[in-house]
């Protein structure tokens, strides 16, 4: 402080101001009233200049950031960029989707039979011979114990084949099997337990469950799945279409013109169930563009 006050007490105007101060108060000018108001003017022409750069501090560091802010033209070029970037990825997405439309037109009739084939045999080996797919107690088997609607059942039990098949295959198969159970009801029978009931003439509707079966054939209690039969491509497309016995299965197809679509065979014809069985089943198997795979789809044909 002294040495403030001796900077400012060396400043002449400064020296001016305190004495006609002290003039203007009327107070006899001696060395202690100079040196006290000396003080005074030291310490309150420093609080006078710490505030004056603190405002200037303020003011420049607003101008600073203010001058650093990016303007709003920036903001729209950058949307404008995302949504050119969105655009892009779009269409990118479309071509990648059209490539894989592309796929089979790159494949010989045998590839595509070989990549049909391969994708049926993953989803048959993906459950063995014997997996319970419904299960109810056994106390249900007793008349009039309620709780066992054939919608109940059949609900629970598509539920559970889509937990277990995943996208190895198609919606449709899960509306043909709907279709079949709405003619043939997954019931509780009084002799045979839970069961599949075949209750119509349609035998088409029959050929859905081909790959399923009852545990026992009395007071059975669970529906299970069985992958123990034979099968094999056919070559419907230059073949079998043409024959006699199969020339009304599968009509709805452009075989001349449609890649997408193989048939797998599967024979029945010694297998023993403990529900009624069919003797062949043809099973069309169709390229999902989107998924870029094939997969077992609800169109079923053949011979009960």
């Amino acid at each position: 402080m002294n040495g403030l006050r001796e900077f400012f007490g060396n400043i002449p105007m400064f020296q001016k101001q305190v004495e006609r101060e002290i003039e203007e108060k009327g107070i006899e000018p001696s060395e202690g009233i100079k040196k006290m108001e000396f003080s005074r003017q030291v310490i309150r022409n420093v609080v006078i200049g710490v505030l004056v750069v603190g405002i200037l501090a303020f003011m420049g560091i607003s101008y600073f950031n203010n001058k650093n802010q990016p303007p709003v033209s920036l903001t729209t070029t950058s949307t404008k960029q995302s949504t050119e970037t969105s655009e892009n990825a779009t269409e990118t997405s479309s071509q990648a989707a059209q490539g894989s439309s592309d796929h089979l037109l790159k494949l010989s009739a045998k590839e595509r039979a070989d990549e049909a084939t391969e994708a049926f045999e993953s989803w048959y080996k993906s459950f063995s011979n014997g997996d319970v797919v419904l299960e109810i107690n056994k106390e249900l088997l007793k008349e009039g114990s309620g709780g066992t609607s054939p919608i109940e059942l059949q609900t629970k039990l598509i539920d559970n084949l889509k937990a277990k098949f995943g996208d190895k295959v198609s919606d449709d198969f899960y509306t043909g099997l709907q279709t079949s159970f709405n003619f043939n009801p997954v019931i509780v029978d009084s002799a045979k337990g839970l069961t599949i009931s075949k209750q119509n003439d349609d035998q088409s509707q029959w050929l859905n469950i081909w790959f399923l079966n009852t545990l026992k054939k009395e007071a059975n209690t669970q529906i299970v799945l069985r992958n123990d039969f034979p099968y094999e491509w056919v070559d419907w497309r230059n073949d079998a279409r043409h024959r006699d016995a199969y020339k009304n299965i599968f009509t709805q197809i452009d075989w001349d013109n449609d890649l997408g679509y193989e048939v797998v065979g599967i024979d029945l014809t010694n297998s023993k169930k403990n529900i009624e069985g069919v003797s062949i089943v043809f099973v069309i198997m169709k390229y999902n563009d989107k998924l870029d795979k094939w997969q077992v789809t609800g169109s079923i044909g053949g011979i009960v």
